[in-house]
């Protein structure tokens, strides 16, 4: 089975690397493909990066994992990414995969276009962060993952601010980010 993992990476931080890879370990699974959202359809009036740069940044920060892959599914579909039309078509294709998502969204699921059908598509794994208790639905089930408190916003926002972010992204993708000049003021 492989993991889909989708957001809009703005940048690809080792939060989203490292849970990742606990999921893999985990659940046993083949592979994490990670998809990139062309336009989030809960950051429609945010100013995103272009998809380029997000899906070359992706690229960078996996090239020596086998266990990764990154998919431009999204971008070349363009418009809202909607996740459940992402994972139809990952299944037409046959695929067998299951759907990862941080705890932060999985709070939101109920308000994702067509719900409904992605729970009945396929297993939803939920990154479990911190100890709050919330009574989470049954239709997810819950991976324990380790507390990395880093976003991507954070990362923006100290670039900005002529701060460090050193082993917050991994090198190369700051080198890119450095010669892209990306999250500039």
């Amino acid at each position: 089975m492989k993991g889909v993992f989708g957001g809009n990476f703005d940048p690809v931080h080792i939060g989203h690397l490292i849970l990742t890879a606990d999921a893999i370990n985990g659940l046993d699974l083949e592979k994490v493909f990670f998809i990139p959202a062309w336009i989030s359809p809960f950051k429609k009036d945010a100013e995103n990066t272009p998809f380029q740069y997000r899906f070359e940044m992706l690229q960078i920060a996996i090239e020596d994992k086998d266990f990764f892959e990154v998919l431009d599914i999204e971008g070349k579909r363009k418009g809202i990414s909607y996740t459940y039309t992402t994972l139809m078509e990952l299944k037409e294709k046959g695929e067998d995969i299951c759907l990862l998502i941080g705890e932060d969204q999985a709070k939101e699921f109920t308000s994702w276009y067509r719900w409904e059908d992605i729970i009945s598509m396929v297993d939803i794994f939920v990154f479990r962060r911190g100890k709050e208790d919330w009574n989470y639905p049954d239709f997810f089930e819950l991976l324990n993952s380790r507390m990395i408190e880093v976003s991507s916003s954070e990362i923006r926002d100290a670039i900005r601010e002529g701060k460090s972010v050193d082993y917050l992204v991994p090198d190369r993708v700051l080198q890119y980010i450095e010669e892209k000049k990306l999250y500039k003021a």
